[in-house]
């Protein structure tokens, strides 16, 4: 391969821990006529986790805030090593974020980068 960015030092070096929620929608099974979902699974990873949008691509080395001032965002932004779908749900210190849409960069590199929204309202609660 003439071209390979390798980023796992860098996903270990700002990296913070995150639960990861493994939600098979095909799980499960039929109890006397009613579909009972089984125990999502999941998986402890330490990977960088921003709480704020931003914009650029890590590829282009340019990672900017949005933010204006605000405290809080409803945007967030992951990068990872592994690949999951669209809907993958991760806790990041007691709130849950929802992948709304990904980046691979899997054909030259080790990295994906997601965009997530949070569930629930700014102040932690669900909605």
């Amino acid at each position: 391969m003439a071209f390979y960015l390798d980023m796992d030092s860098l996903i270990q070096m700002f990296g913070v821990p995150l639960t990861v929620l493994d939600d098979d929608k095909e799980s499960g099974e039929w109890v006397d006529g009613v579909w009972k979902e089984a125990p999502t699974k999941s998986i402890e990873l330490n990977e960088p986790f921003l709480t704020f949008e931003i914009s650029g691509s890590i590829l282009a080395g340019l990672l900017e805030s949005n933010n204006q001032g605000d405290d809080m965002s409803d945007k967030a932004a992951w990068f990872s090593e592994h690949d999951y779908s669209v809907g993958t749900k991760v806790i990041h210190n007691g709130t849950t974020w929802k992948v709304t849409r990904k980046q691979s960069y899997l054909d030259y590199s080790n990295v994906v980068q997601y965009e997530l929204t949070r569930e629930g309202g700014l102040d932690g609660t669900d909605f």
